[in-house]
């Protein structure tokens, strides 16, 4: 039988002496007074220190390293800190091949974790490593590449081990869902979770429920969300007695799906906790537009002795930038380094983007240019934001470049920058920009509304007539608007960009916006006493959410919009963020 490629291109590394590949890592001794296993298996530990205790181990021959020796060495290189470097991880692959260690499925499954932790670079090696281990497989084999793959954001790769599994475990149907969450796809995530619970009738652990339940607050799915609360209250075990992390996790879930009075019962019912739970409360108050309640909290936090850390102050500051409170904002900027955390760019981020809401964009971007490292894109399209919100042309023509330079293929980039250049009546500078975004086939990103009801979460994108209540939802949405023009209702066409140069067409473009579309749904099928629940992936503009105000008042329904930077809850006409957004 010809030798396996990966094993072939291992030869040379399998010539190296034990002593040399330990050269190859470091030199440095090892901690003295450890024993060996223990201290191989030590998390967080330097490379350095676990190849040289290694071939101190080498060196002490006879008798020779044990499978369990490789295990722990494997192991320790995939925990350490910084990571090994995959040529590091093919010499220590090598030696244990050279010992005949690889035979052992606990030495195999060391090995796959170890390159999987290397992120793409080590996949293939991993790969090569799985395909050929024959006999040395197990069922960790199988859901350490599954888990590796998710990890890496190759969901399809883990969706193909996953189907080729000869045998599942509650862990294996865990590493799927978990792969489904990370990779963003939380609607997959959920199907998978039925399947489990449908084909092999597991008790779900708290690993699972808590990927279920950050699925549920991605996409709003709050019905889903309170299943899972139920059953944890119904089966008695962990669920909201001690267990921390399911806790935080349905905090999170009810704050994202903007149901406050319920998250507080979780928060308040935790017996202890820890300083992520107090974010996740804080920051669910944040994002809900109770900034005074999410500062309030923060100080009952800091009485009660927790210590907060870098993505306390993240929500902390995002509560001020939510209610416009500029100067308690500069002042917890100021706070960080007396508790110990010293500002990063996010916080810097969140400052100016506090400054820009507030309509100080040129104080905004001088935080940006002068902090001591480089600002993210993210930074400086929240400021843009700023730019067309206040209408400021000088600073929005500077920031809406400088994004345009580093994230040349995103279309979004190019379309703020036309509509404030379209604003401010510099067509030729708006033209020359839609050349530019054709001319570099930039794409803007779809704009995409999810709604739960009866168990199903309902994907709509703007003109969508995929649905099986199209002709319903459309005949409502004009009704609606004939309606709204009796009262006075004209339609914001600023924001509608491009190839749109009839007024007309801009209108009908608005009219069928995706969040439109499941707002038409929900009034056709969720009941009067039920809030309408809307999730969106990019931020709502200033027609659909004047529109939504006044369906609310003209429907007698409470709408809860989540989009990318906070909620709106519309009620008799008012929005909850008081225009501010």
């Amino acid at each position: 039988m010809p030798a396996c490629p990966r094993l072939l291109s291992l030869l040379p590394l399998l010539r190296t002496p034990p002593s040399a590949a330990a050269a190859f890592f470091s030199t440095a001794p090892p901690s003295r007074g450890c024993p060996l296993h223990a201290a191989l298996a030590r998390r967080g530990a330097p490379v350095s220190a676990s190849l040289a205790l290694y071939s101190r181990i080498r060196a002490a021959s006879p008798p020779p390293p044990t499978p369990f020796t490789f295990s722990f060495l494997l192991s320790a290189l995939a925990s350490s800190s910084p990571p090994p470097s995959l040529a590091a991880a093919r010499v220590a692959h090598a030696q244990a091949f050279r010992c005949g260690a690889l035979a052992h499925p606990v030495v195999t499954n060391s090995l796959l974790k170890l390159y999987l932790s290397l992120g793409v670079p080590g996949h293939a090696h991993a790969r090569g490593v799985f395909d050929s281990a024959g006999s040395a497989l197990d069922v960790v084999s199988w859901n350490t590449m599954v888990s590796g793959y998710g990890k890496g954001g190759d969901l399809g790769a883990a969706r193909e081990v996953f189907d080729r599994m000869p045998e599942r475990s509650l862990v294996s149907w865990s590493a799927m869902v978990d792969a489904c969450v990370r990779c963003g796809e939380f609607g997959e995530a959920l199907w998978v979770f039925d399947r489990m619970m449908r084909e092999e009738r597991f008790r779900p652990d708290a690993v699972v429920l808590v990927s279920v339940l950050k699925a549920c607050a991605h996409l709003g799915a709050v019905e889903r969300g309170r299943w899972v609360h139920r059953y944890l209250e119904e089966e008695g075990f962990g669920g909201t007695i001690g267990n921390v992390m399911l806790e935080t996790a349905l905090v999170d879930m009810y704050c994202k799906c903007g149901c406050m009075e319920e998250a507080w019962r979780v928060f308040d019912g935790v017996r202890g906790g820890d300083v992520v739970l107090w974010n996740a409360m804080i920051g669910g108050l944040a994002m809900n537009g109770y900034g005074e309640r999410a500062l309030g909290l923060f100080r009952r936090m800091l009485q009660k002795g927790f210590l907060p850390n870098e993505s306390t102050f993240i929500v902390v500051l995002c509560a001020c930038t939510h209610t416009g409170r500029v100067d308690e904002g500069k002042e917890i900027f100021d706070s960080m380094q007396k508790h110990g955390v010293k500002p990063q760019r996010e916080h810097y981020g969140c400052l100016a983007d506090l400054l820009g809401r507030a309509g100080c964009v040129e104080e905004a971007e001088a935080l940006l240019l002068d902090m001591p490292m480089e600002p993210h894109a993210s930074q400086w399209g929240a400021l843009m934001s700023s730019c067309q919100m206040h209408n400021d042309i000088n600073v929005g023509e500077r920031v809406g470049k400088r994004l345009i330079e580093l994230e040349p293929d995103d279309g979004g980039r190019y379309v703020v920058l036309f509509n404030l250049y379209a604003i401010n009546g510099r067509w030729e500078d708006a033209k020359a920009i839609r050349q530019m975004m054709e001319e570099r086939g930039a794409k803007k990103e779809t704009g995409l509304s999810f709604i739960e009801w009866n168990g199903l979460v309902h994907e709509f994108v703007s003109g969508d007539v995929r649905h099986p209540q199209t002709r319903k939802i459309y005949a409502l949405l004009e009704d609606i608007e004939r309606r709204l023009k009796l009262i006075g209702y004209v339609k914001d066409t600023s924001q509608v960009i491009m190839d749109m140069d009839d007024e007309e067409d801009k209108g009908i473009t608005i009219s069928f916006h995706s969040e439109r579309l499941a707002l038409a749904f929900g009034i056709l099928n969720i009941p009067q006493d039920m809030p309408i629940r809307i999730v969106k992936n990019l931020r709502v503009c200033r027609d659909c959410h004047v529109h939504s105000k006044l369906v609310s008042k003209l429907y007698q329904r409470e709408i809860i919009v989540r989009d990318r930077h906070r909620f709106h809850v519309f009620r008799d006409g008012v929005c909850s963020c008081n225009d501010y957004w």
